[in-house]
């Protein structure tokens, strides 16, 4: 990983808790704008990110990230400590996109300690109910967990930091991707400053210092998309993050995020959320 993947990073806590779950925890297609991480103590349950089956066992730790498609199950009884936080690079590039990740991880002994001082510095940070039909319906977003110094601030960053350093894979078969991340980062930081604006590919080209036809190879290399799709992509998690956090009209949204008409942004949202905007909001981010 290049040092700017690390260095660059900006993590913010949502929400923190322990808790005890029953065979009510039991939801589908869930997408959410922000990322998971569990920390199990006791019982059993499984979760599907993009539909891979994995089950969750005591002593070790999971992470669900933003924007994936996920359900979770709990037959019986479960006990886990687990974080809500939002993670990206101030270029606006999705490190998940950069680096591979491990979906469960063994925890260490200080991760129980980690957790524990994060929810200590961070009283009241849990979520009423764990139904994410019903809290991620709500407007988190203006009533984020507040710190009351700085010092605990700088502490939530640091832990959040640290327990998320768990699930990063320092294989070396990211290393080619990442130098060309880093090559079209001017790109990158671009697009997720101009989403509200029109974004021609040829402007893109020149920003990487490319012809056409090579950035456009260049690009779905390193990010498995054509510009066009990535910068959709992008444009369809802003709104998906606005549909949750704000009471902004369909309209209103579809114009900040820069699609060219509203029945264009409800066409591109449905065929990569699998459902429309209004659907998505009404069901609080379940798919």
């Amino acid at each position: 990983m290049t040092p700017y993947l690390i260095e660059e990073l900006k993590v913010q806590l949502l929400n923190t808790a322990f808790c005890n779950l029953d065979s009510s925890w039991n939801y589908t297609n869930i997408e959410s704008p922000f990322t998971r991480i569990y920390l199990i103590t006791e019982g059993k349950g499984f979760i599907y990110p993009n539909n891979q089956k994995i089950e969750l066992k005591p002593q070790h730790l999971y992470i669900i990230p933003s924007y994936v498609h996920c359900s979770y199950k709990c037959n019986s009884s479960l006990s886990q400590y687990y974080i809500h936080f939002t993670n990206q690079l101030s270029d606006g590039f999705n490190i998940y996109d950069s680096i591979p990740i491990y979906h469960e991880v063994a925890a260490q002994a200080l991760d129980f300690q980690l957790f524990r001082r994060l929810i200590e510095i961070n009283k009241n940070a849990g979520l009423a109910q764990s139904d994410p039909s019903v809290y991620q319906r709500k407007n988190w977003a203006p009533a984020l967990p507040r710190q009351n110094s700085s010092s605990a601030l700088l502490e939530t960053n640091g832990i959040l930091k640290q327990i998320f350093s768990r699930f990063i894979s320092d294989s070396n078969k990211s290393t080619g991707n990442i130098t060309q991340i880093s090559r079209l980062r001017k790109v990158f930081k671009h697009i997720n400053t101009h989403l509200k604006n029109e974004i021609r590919v040829d402007k893109l080209a020149e920003i990487a210092c490319y012809s056409v036809d090579h950035f456009t190879r260049q690009f779905k290399q390193t990010t498995g998309l054509l510009p066009i799709e990535y910068v959709n992509r992008k444009r369809v998690e802003m709104a998906q993050l606005l549909l949750l956090t704000s009471t902004k009209t369909q309209k209103e949204i579809s114009e900040q995020t820069g699609f060219s008409s509203q029945q264009y942004y409800s066409r591109v949202f449905k065929n990569q959320v699998g459902c429309s905007p209004a659907q998505y909001r009404k069901q609080g981010g379940f798919a």
